[in-house]
């Protein structure tokens, strides 16, 4: 379960959002933060060994945002708001490992450009946190057919069907 200091720092990230689309849209909503924030937004879905589910990187123009290919639905927006409450909380340093790996097939000079975030666990919950958030008030819910991980952990985080 989250704690109140975890949700009460989502709740406020959550509050700074537009106005959430009706019909929902994850790609309405991207669009929308972009143009609030007066930076490009982009999300690339990628079929790359070894990435996390979602990953966040500002290239020093804009804010990219790339989750794996195979995450649809409920999950593929849960990992995008997730990356997208980062951004919006400001997290993150530069993570020299993580951007040598990105861009070893690259162009060159593209490392020291690109950054991406080092979390800690409570940034971490507060971006799971965020992500259930935004979900629930756009009338989103996760599919019936959980695994036990998955289930675990959406009662780590918060995630209900109600």
């Amino acid at each position: 379960m989250t704690s109140k200091y975890t949700r009460a720092i989502a709740g406020r990230l959550v509050a700074r959002l537009p106005e959430l689309p009706e019909p929902w849209h994850i790609e309405v909503l991207c669009r929308d933060v972009a143009r609030l924030r007066g930076r490009p937004l982009t999300v690339h879905g990628v079929s790359l060994r070894g990435l996390p589910s979602g990953l966040w990187y500002d290239d020093g123009v804009s804010d990219r945002i790339i989750h794996r290919a195979s995450a649809t639905g409920y999950y593929r927006d849960h990992i995008i708001l997730h990356e997208l409450c980062h951004i919006l909380a400001g997290h993150g340093v530069p993570r020299p490992k993580v951007v040598a790996e990105m861009t070893r097939t690259g162009p060159a000079g593209r490392a020291e450009q690109t950054r991406a975030r080092l979390c800690d666990s409570i940034e971490e919950e507060v971006a799971e946190t965020f992500a259930t958030m935004v979900l629930r008030a756009a009338g989103q819910r996760p599919p019936r057919d959980l695994s036990v991980a998955e289930r675990r952990a959406e009662e780590l985080f918060g995630a209900s069907r109600a």
